[in-house]
């Protein structure tokens, strides 16, 4: 795959393997309202909004699917900013928006074609975003060891994060310790060729993968 990518309660991550994460669709509404609070905050711009608990809100929600990325609007995006074209660049950008409003790269796109556009308000507002989602990651763990993975909702945010922080994928494995599921990242940076590897906790998606094969 191309780069286009504190902890939260151990209640929290009880709860997605326990059964009943698979079968309250009787608490699929509070979980719908927790995300539009968090979302209603973040589009007012509220600097105290917890970024982290918005995406695992949102994994939370009928909409969410960390296999179902638009990748002819992704692609559309990336070439339109490429040629700068801003304008149709962020029109790709918002259609995915739309549909998963935690995208991190279609929020870094929408904020590099308004500055361009010298549209500060809108520039200022998804850099808010991208960096709120970007910092929500690498709060949640230092990457270094699977006991202190970063946390991610789908493995295209290991990727974004990855390339935002100047490395490449040279090797990606999965591995199993402890009962849980981790991405191991074979990297070198960019510019100095360095390699390093970090650890991604995937049992997000993944437990989002086992509930629909028990559908």
């Amino acid at each position: 795959m191309s780069i286009i990518s504190r902890m939260l309660t151990i209640v929290l991550i009880m709860l997605i393997f326990a059964g009943n994460a698979f079968t309250g669709e009787e608490d699929q509404p509070k979980k719908t309202s927790d995300y539009q609070t968090l979302l209603k905050r973040v589009m007012n711009f509220d600097l105290t909004v917890d970024f982290k608990a918005l995406r695992l809100s949102y994994a939370e929600t009928a909409d969410y699917n960390p296999y179902g990325d638009d990748k002819v609007k992704k692609a559309e995006m990336f070439e339109a900013l490429r040629n700068k074209e801003y304008e149709k660049a962020v029109s790709a950008a918002q259609t995915i928006l739309e549909k998963k409003f935690v995208d991190i790269e279609a929020h870094f796109v929408c904020s590099i074609a308004f500055r361009e556009m010298k549209n500060s308000e809108r520039y200022n507002f998804h850099h808010f975003v991208t960096q709120g989602l970007v910092d929500s990651i690498l709060d949640s763990g230092d990457g270094k060891t699977p006991e202190t993975a970063f946390i991610v909702i789908e493995t295209g945010e290991e990727y974004t994060l990855l390339g935002m922080i100047g490395f490449e994928v040279v090797r990606q494995s999965l591995i199993k310790s402890n009962g849980h599921s981790y991405d191991k990242m074979e990297t070198k940076h960019r510019k100095t060729g360095k390699p390093a590897i970090f650890f991604f906790n995937v049992d997000i998606p993944f437990n989002w993968l086992n509930k629909q094969f028990k559908k």
